[in-house]
């Protein structure tokens, strides 16, 4: 099970540039707390679920608003609703520490990852490294090798947000 002192050296062994950040609890886009000055994109990441219980990770820019029923048409699913923190226990990470790096957790890829087409405009994206404490800037390129290494297939989705 990886926590933020095992993934960071994970990111080292495969020799990943990142600059790390520490800042008070960031929860829920919570963009009262004052951040350093972070250059990439931070993300945020919604937990969804569908009425057969399945479980999405839908990881978009923070000033993004997302459509859930574009996201739903696009994925031919049932309507969505938010997952609860009991959903994602099996992967050791509370709500609020959520980010892609839980994948690393879902060994089993019971968690469908979700990404807009939207995302694909960001070069550098910065999100929790499992610990809402801090804050990672990491190429999305670099941040998507560690999803799909995982065993996670990134779907990419049109019609899914907001701007």
């Amino acid at each position: 099970m990886y926590i933020k002192d095992t993934l960071l050296p994970l990111l080292n062994s495969y020799q990943i540039n990142y600059q790390l950040y520490a800042h008070e609890a960031l929860s829920h886009g919570d963009i009262d707390i004052e951040l350093p000055d972070m250059k990439g994109t931070i993300l945020k990441n919604l937990v969804l679920t569908n009425k057969t219980r399945e479980l999405y990770l839908f990881t978009l820019p923070l000033d993004f608003r997302a459509n859930l029923k574009g996201l739903s048409n696009a994925l031919g699913v049932p309507r969505f609703s938010f997952a609860s923190a009991s959903d994602l226990a099996f992967m050791g990470i509370p709500a609020g520490h959520v980010s892609p790096f839980c994948l690393l957790n879902d060994p089993g890829c019971k968690v469908r990852y979700i990404q807009p087409v939207e995302l694909d405009d960001f070069a550098l994206v910065n999100c929790h490294p499992l610990d809402n404490h801090f804050s990672v800037d990491i190429s999305r390129h670099d941040l998507e090798q560690i999803v799909t290494g995982s065993g996670h297939e990134i779907t990419r989705v049109d019609g899914a947000v907001f701007r």
